[in-house]
């Protein structure tokens, strides 16, 4: 079911499904195009092929088809309206957000195990603001930098290195970040949402 807004807070351009639907029944609210078809026959995943249709039925709602639709060779999406869109997807949730900056999307259900990779992107820099390694804090940290990721567009990007925290608030719901690579530099505001056990992470270009 879709969910337009997490709290009082959340833009009008994020839009989030609740993946509580059957498959059948995620197909039968969407008309699908001809080459979504295609692309939906090719998923074996029951879960992954119901996150397709999630994602299909919020774009939908969002008034996009696939003529304004496309995706470059690095797998993001685009827009031929002059808007900026992200999707994400992860265990029950699926979300879009559609801007007029750069935007990355990034939602994430709250796991242990994220701990045990933590050493691949959190730097020192990282764990002196966040000053508490939880399951909690470490996923943001995650989540953050991979919405960033998302919206920059380019590859080779070390997560640990050319993305940095620059600020995060008190309540660790609003953070700055600037990403890097050998030619482009790009700063980034964040806002997190929590909700049931995820979060949704939305990273906009800012000056």
């Amino acid at each position: 079911m879709p969910i337009s807004v997490i709290n009082d807070y959340v833009s009008n351009d994020l839009l989030l499904w609740k993946l509580s639907e059957k498959e059948i029944q995620l197909n039968n609210l969407v008309n699908l195009s001809l080459s979504s078809k295609s692309r939906l026959d090719l998923i074996k995943s029951s879960s992954q092929r119901k996150q397709f249709l999630g994602i299909q039925n919020l774009l939908s709602l969002h008034n996009i088809n696939n003529e304004v639709l496309f995706y470059d060779d690095n797998g993001k999406p685009h827009l031929l309206n002059n808007k900026f869109i992200s999707i994400s997807h992860s265990f029950d949730y699926c979300g879009v957000i559609v801007s007029d900056v750069k935007v990355g999307i990034d939602i994430e259900k709250f796991r242990s195990k994220i701990l045990n990779i933590s050493k691949k992107f959190v730097s020192e820099s990282d764990l002196a603001l966040i000053k508490v390694s939880s399951v909690e804090n470490i996923t943001k940290v995650w989540s953050i930098k991979e919405a960033v990721y998302k919206a920059f567009g380019h590859n080779k990007i070390d997560f640990k290195k050319n993305i940095i925290i620059k600020s995060v608030n008190k309540e660790f719901n609003k953070a700055t970040v600037l990403i890097f690579n050998n030619e482009i530099s790009e700063n980034y505001s964040i806002e997190i949402y929590n909700f049931s056990q995820y979060i949704c992470c939305i990273a906009k270009q800012i000056d």
